[in-house]
C-alpha cells in the first residue's frame, strides 16, 4: 500500500511540471507575438525614461504665475505614426501639480518652449535650415496657432 502511494505521488509531482511547462509553451505560441512585442515596448519604455528625465530637467519652463509647467518627453510609439512622422515623437506635457497631460505632439525638431502668459506656451520648431515654426498652445481650451517665425532665402 505505501508503495502505491509512493509511486501516486512521485507520478503526480513530475506531472505538475510538465502540465505547467506545456501550458506556459501553448500560451507562448498562440500570445508569443503579442508577449514579444509588449515585452520590446517596455524595454524600448524603459530606456526613454532616462533620457526623458533629462529632456524634462533641459526643457522645463514654469508659468509666469508658478502653477504650470511645461516640458519635453519622447515617447517611442508604433501608433500615429502617419500622424506625426516618425516613431520616435516628443510630446510637450503640461503639468499642474497631480494632473499630466499630452498638450502638444511633433518630431524631433521641436527645439525651444516658453511660456507667452499664465495661459500660453509657444513652442518653435525647425522646419529645415533658415527656417523656424512656432505653435502657440492655449493650455485652457488646447487651441493651436501656427506662425512662421522666419524663412531666409
Amino acid at each position: 500500500m505505501k508503495t502505491n502511494t509512493k509511486k501516486t505521488v512521485l507520478n503526480i509531482s513530475t506531472l505538475v511540471p510538465v502540465t505547467f511547462f506545456i501550458l506556459l509553451t501553448t500560451l507562448t505560441i498562440s500570445l508569443g507575438v503579442n508577449i514579444s512585442e509588449n515585452y520590446q515596448n517596455e524595454q524600448v519604455q524603459l530606456l526613454y525614461k532616462g533620457k526623458n528625465e533629462e529632456l524634462k530637467e533641459l526643457t522645463l519652463k514654469v508659468s509666469p504665475d508658478q502653477k504650470k509647467q511645461a516640458y519635453f518627453q519622447r515617447k517611442f510609439s508604433k501608433d500615429n505614426v502617419t500622424e506625426i512622422d516618425d516613431h520616435d515623437y516628443i510630446s510637450v506635457i503640461l503639468d499642474q501639480g497631480n494632473k499630466k497631460e499630452v498638450i502638444f505632439k511633433g518630431n524631433f525638431r521641436l527645439s525651444y518652449l516658453e511660456w507667452l502668459n499664465n495661459d500660453e506656451v509657444k513652442i518653435y520648431k525647425g522646419c529645415g535650415s533658415s527656417c523656424l515654426l512656432s505653435y502657440v498652445v492655449n493650455t485652457n481650451t488646447r487651441q493651436v496657432s501656427q506662425f512662421v517665425e522666419k524663412i531666409i532665402e
